[in-house]
């Protein structure tokens, strides 16, 4: 059973560090060339998710930090 639940958060990581690849190419591509991957708004996306985080005061200070410290992991 270890080995079934190591191989599946194995497999999630990989998944998550694919994806997070895609954001930050998406993001450096539409600063190069002012459009975004695929026609998706990147860095607008990134702004308004920042910005819910912010209207939200300290819980989203909160909410923030814990993200930061799963994706560290």
């Amino acid at each position: 059973m270890k080995e079934i639940i190591t191989m599946v958060k194995e497999w999630v990581d990989g998944i998550t560090h694919l994806l997070l690849s895609f954001v930050a190419i998406g993001a450096i591509s539409e600063i190069i060339f002012g459009t975004g991957m695929f026609g998706v708004n990147v860095i607008g996306n990134l702004t308004s998710i920042i910005n819910k985080f912010g209207e939200s005061g300290f819980a989203g200070l909160v909410a923030l930090l814990v993200l930061v410290g799963l994706f560290r992991k």
